[in-house]
């Protein structure tokens, strides 16, 4: 439960939410039992078409293979796909979100002109909300602003140009969305980094577009770009981000993985969201997030499966802890002393926190939120793992326990 573990719970469900929550009950007849059971995790950050590639760039093309290396190969998937490929390999991936235990996705979607007819900037991101419905999904669909190559308003690319939209040709999407959008979906608003867009155009949307929904932006994620932000602007993306807009808590900031103690105060004292993507970090060499700095600032945090190296949340919270781990030589990092279990302490935070990122209601075991939940089992008869905070540590840190995802 958001307060803790709580034994005896029954929860009344209708049409997908929850709607009366009591514990310390007894069982009854008829009902259906699930034993221990956490709430399913928010993802606050995904690329879905990067799916695609998963596991297909572990090779060597350049002599210092980095992030930006990466990206030429990610460029040639973004510029082959075609709407009925989207479909497919997004519907997929979705799935298997939720069989992973995820929640809800906030989808950073940036794939959006038609490989055969440029003017069409529509179908993209509709096809890529129709596959989240057909498997039950609730999405925040992030269009994304995306106009220039980098900092200082540089040029798009040529494998860029499915990415480009006019300020203009944004709020029009954005308003197509919301007419298209199904129940269940929310649509918010997404720039893609400080290099990719410039104050004017921020400013532009911020102006014409609804206060309050969900904004997300990458930030921080490469020392390179901040090398260019202080370069340009005589600011890193953090400080500039906070010197030129009033950013709160509808903002989730992406990555944030090279901060200096002044912007992890920043975020932390504006209520945002630093949005961490532990396994695509790792894999793209981003950097290590600085928790222990923000946990003592009490930051928001949540997760996201980013470029779907891998879609499964615990794994996401077993290399955000082993990372710690590695950095700081210590042990149960994340974690706190009112409440010294890691897998307890990261998987509240990250569902409260990314039901706040998504806008949507996921924010675990509450009256008025969707029912999406995971099922462990201790799979070791000879091992004793006690269920509640101990079951949930083992299931992130070992393999002796398994997990149904339920809704």
């Amino acid at each position: 439960m958001p307060s803790g573990w709580q034994a005896g719970v029954r929860l009344a469900v209708n049409q997908g939410v929850i709607v009366a929550v009591e514990t310390g009950v007894e069982m009854k007849g008829g009902e259906q039992v699930h034993g221990t059971v956490i709430p399913a995790m928010p993802n606050a950050h995904s690329h879905v078409f990067q799916r695609a590639m998963a596991g297909l760039s572990e090779y060597k093309t350049h002599p210092t293979d980095s992030f930006w290396s990466w990206r030429d190969l990610m460029y040639r998937l973004a510029n082959e796909i075609d709407a009925e490929q989207l479909y497919c390999v997004a519907k997929t991936c979705y799935q298997e979100m939720k069989a992973a235990g995820y929640s809800s996705v906030c989808e950073f979607h940036y794939v959006h002109r038609d490989k055969a007819k440029n003017e069409d900037f529509l179908t993209a991101s509709k096809t890529v909300m129709k596959a989240a419905h057909d498997v039950g999904l609730p999405i925040t669909m992030l269009p994304v602003l995306y106009a220039f190559s980098g900092v200082g308003d540089q040029p798009l690319h040529p494998e860029q140009r499915r990415f480009e939209l006019s300020a203009d040709e944004y709020i029009a999407l954005w308003q197509q969305l919301n007419t298209v959008k199904f129940p269940e979906q929310r649509v918010g608003i997404c720039f893609h980094s400080i290099r990719a867009v410039n104050k004017e155009l921020m400013t532009q949307v911020l102006d014409a577009l609804p206060q309050g929904v969900p904004v997300h932006i990458h930030i921080a994620e490469q020392q390179g770009e901040i090398d260019q932000s202080i370069e340009h602007h005589g600011l890193r993306p953090v400080e500039w981000l906070y010197r030129h807009f009033a950013v709160d808590a509808s903002w989730s900031l992406v990555h944030a993985t090279h901060l200096n103690d002044q912007e992890i105060a920043l975020i932390a004292a504006s209520g945002a969201v630093a949005v961490i993507c532990p396994l695509t970090e790792a894999n793209l060499g981003d950097g290590v997030f600085a928790m222990p700095e923000y946990q003592k600032r009490k930051g928001h945090w949540a997760i996201g499966s980013d470029s779907h190296i891998e879609i499964n949340p615990s794994a996401e919270m077993k290399m955000l802890e082993y990372s710690q781990r590695l950095v700081h030589q210590q042990r149960n990092v994340c974690c706190d002393e009112s409440q010294p279990h890691v897998g307890t302490w990261m998987w509240l935070q990250a569902v409260q926190v990314g039901a706040q990122s998504a806008g949507l209601p996921v924010a675990g075991f509450q009256i008025n939120q969707r029912f999406a939940a995971i099922s462990l089992e201790a799979t070791q008869p000879t091992i004793e793992i006690k269920p509640g905070a101990e079951l949930l540590d083992a299931w992130l840190f070992s393999d002796h326990v398994n997990h149904r995802f339920i809704s």
